[in-house]
């Protein structure tokens, strides 16, 4: 018998497009696709009638930890973010879970982990950065030890944030060193150009150093700046040999580069966040925006998602780092307020409602963004990212039509903000089912904080 069956559902299956069956379910696992009438018998029957069943969301680009309690944010996060469907997070580290700053990663990921498997409800796989020499010699450990095999590069210290900048030759260094390690290896990187943003910010305070608005601290960060660095990312990855990840990618030369790199590249990489690809600098809520890199005009936003159509944009995430509205600081304007904001719980709806609904890229299309394609990247795939028989029964299904008029209360963040608070969005997840179990219905959630647990990656053989 089955532990849980879904049916009458229409399935959207990445690099397959829709089917009209059913999921069979058992230990975790999805075990069967067919029609309902061959389906074995199970312990509960889900009718998904007039819904999509998508798999679950893998969302590649969260922060845990930074401005308040790692614990406490894989606990609330992890569950926010399963409310709206996704069932997977990866996890960038500039820090340990107890806000120091190690030297080495070693003495302090088995800990981290046990903290992780005590707390997480969606599954999580950890990026770490890269920004100490000792970090740079011990990243084979960090994959043959821990299942750690992606890896993070600030091109620029991002002030507020407990991270420091690398030089291209420490970077080099490091690609080479992932490079020998093989698929799924890969580097990471946030990509500006230092001493462009330095120098922008410089005059900014120059001239601004009281007031400003969101739209001035766009202005402290260059577009220039994002091409610039993602050229230089680029070229050293490919003296390296090694597999790119360009997260965050925001600007309409951002895009324009790495549209031009891609085609003769085929192992760099470029991320959007559902944030950017739906906020702009001169968003009414201010400072509770702030954002780095940050947002800019309505024209960036439009070639995302040109870049989205074209698959210039490979994947889809949001870079949360959650805040209260006590921690963000807004009210003390351009160069207090801190960056960051909670945005995992409304991913999926911002994605359907931007893109499907309001600019018509197709479903297939957001979810081999949104779960396939980080999946693969970042070596996880088949087990997550597709609706296949083997597969984790990660699933969540999702009304097209449904329309929420968002309110932060009721996206089980700790935050006590939403970008998004008022808009009304359409297309939502109903259901989401991780792990064979049914972990959220009709946003309550079901399941207890340390469900989930800590993904360890292998590298390829050969």
């Amino acid at each position: 018998m089955l532990d849980l069956k879904v049916e009458n559902g229409t399935l959207v299956i990445p690099g397959k497009g829709y089917l009209r069956a059913g999921v069979g379910i058992k230990d975790g696992k999805i075990v069967s696709i067919g029609l309902e009438s061959g389906l074995p018998p199970a312990k509960r029957t889900i009718d998904a009638q007039g819904q999509y069943v998508l798999p679950g969301v893998v969302e590649p680009h969260v922060h845990f930890g930074i401005f308040t309690d790692f614990a406490d944010e894989c606990r609330t996060e992890s569950r926010a973010a399963l409310a709206g469907g996704v069932t997977t997070i990866g996890a960038f580290q500039s820090q340990a879970h107890d806000d120091s700053k190690p030297e080495s990663w070693s003495k302090v990921l088995d800990d981290m982990i046990k903290v992780v498997e005590d707390n997480i409800s969606t599954d999580l796989m950890l990026h770490l950065a890269i920004n100490t020499p000792t970090k740079l010699a011990e990243i084979p450990e960090y994959a043959r030890r821990f299942g750690v095999t992606s890896f993070k590069f600030h091109m620029w210290a991002i002030h507020g944030l407990t991270t420091w900048a690398v030089t291209e030759a420490h970077m080099l260094e490091a690609f080479r060193k992932i490079a020998d390690l093989g698929p799924p290896a890969i580097a990471c990187v946030h990509a500006e150009e230092p001493s462009m943003v330095d120098v922008a910010m410089e005059r900014m305070k120059e001239t601004m150093p009281q007031g400003g608005t969101l739209a001035d601290w766009a202005d402290t960060h260059p577009p220039e700046a994002e091409e610039m660095a993602i050229a230089t990312a680029s070229l050293l990855a490919e003296m390296a040999g090694c597999r790119l990840y360009i997260v965050h990618v925001t600007s309409k030369e951002g895009v324009r580069r790495l549209r031009q790199i891609k085609e003769r590249n085929k192992n760099v990489y470029g991320e959007a966040l559902s944030t950017h690809l739906s906020v702009s600098k001169y968003a009414e809520i201010g400072f509770l925006a702030k954002m780095n890199p940050p947002f800019r005009d309505q024209a960036d936003i439009e070639a995302l998602w040109e870049g989205v159509r074209d698959d210039t944009i490979d994947t889809f995430a949001t870079d949360q780092v959650a805040h209260s509205k006590a921690s963000k600081k807004a009210d003390e304007g351009l160069w207090g307020s801190k960056p960051g904001y909670a945005a995992s719980g409304t991913h999926l709806a911002v994605l359907l409602h931007e893109g499907y609904h309001k600019r018509g890229i197709p479903l297939t299309k957001i979810v081999e963004k949104a779960a396939q394609a980080p999946a693969q990247i970042h070596g996880i795939y088949p087990q997550k990212g597709t609706i296949a028989i083997g597969s984790d029964a990660d699933l969540v299904l999702v009304d097209l039509d449904k329309e929420v008029t968002v309110n932060h209360a009721n996206l089980h963040s700790f935050s006590d903000f939403s970008l998004y608070d008022g808009q009304t969005l359409k297309g939502w997840p109903t259901m989401t089912i991780k792990g064979g179990v049914v972990a959220v219905e009709n946003n309550e959630i079901k399941v207890e904080p340390g469900s989930g647990r800590y993904l360890r990656r292998a590298l390829r053989s050969g």
